[in-house]
């Protein structure tokens, strides 16, 4: 289908050019957002007419855009969701959860506006892009954590306290392989004591018995 690019699509083409799309794309996405319009002969015609105006239009929000983006406070999203030790999310976190936090943070934008082509299903620390305009993108720290102070670990370090990795056939949290490290320390020094008291009682039997012959 050939349609006429009302603004920059990425991978796409430039505000007035001429393109062809699938069908699909075109009537579920380009066409019903206004991103874009059928090439008929009146369609150009019109463009053609109103170009001036469209180029200052966009001219205008490109600014506009690029103040939001130049003026941007925070550099990180924190959201808090519920996991399991090995860090699945109870749920997901979707485009409308992170653009909903980036609104609350004092940047209001909307769901569209957040480049997500995946499902966030574990807890993470990782780069989003939110377009505030087809040619001006910030990136965020995108900090998805079980409590306010595990989030403050993951700022930190740079990344995700949980991790999916195997880590010696173990794909617990590194905390929990810590802890679990420790317990087995400890767990291994009672031995010991508990060997070498056994040990201790043999030799005193041994001795006692020595001493009655």
């Amino acid at each position: 289908m050939n349609i006429i690019l009302l603004e920059r699509i990425e991978k796409l083409g430039q505000m007035g050019e001429l393109v062809s799309v699938k069908s699909g794309y075109a009537r579920n996405f380009l066409l019903p957002k206004g991103k874009a319009v059928f090439a008929s002969k009146q369609n150009i015609k019109m463009f053609e007419e109103r170009k001036s105006q469209l180029e200052g239009e966009n001219i205008t929000r490109k600014k506009e855009a690029q103040s939001l983006a130049d003026n941007v406070s925070f550099k990180e999203v924190v959201l808090i969701r519920a996991a399991s030790e090995s860090g699945q999310l109870y749920g997901s976190v979707s485009a409308k959860d992170i653009s909903n936090a980036v609104t609350e943070s004092g940047l209001s934008i909307n769901k569209s506006q957040v480049v997500l082509n995946k499902a966030i299903k574990t807890l993470s620390y990782e780069d989003i892009s939110i377009k505030l305009h087809p040619e001006i993108s910030i990136n965020l720290k995108l900090n998805i954590a079980r409590s306010i102070e595990e989030s403050k670990e993951q700022s930190k370090s740079k990344k995700a306290i949980i991790t999916t990795e195997i880590s010696g056939g173990d794909i617990r949290s590194e905390r929990a392989q810590k802890d679990a490290k420790r317990f087995d320390k400890k767990d291994d020094l009672i031995k010991i004591k508990k060997e070498n008291s056994e040990s201790i009682e043999t030799s005193k039997v041994s001795l006692n018995n020595e001493q009655t012959k």
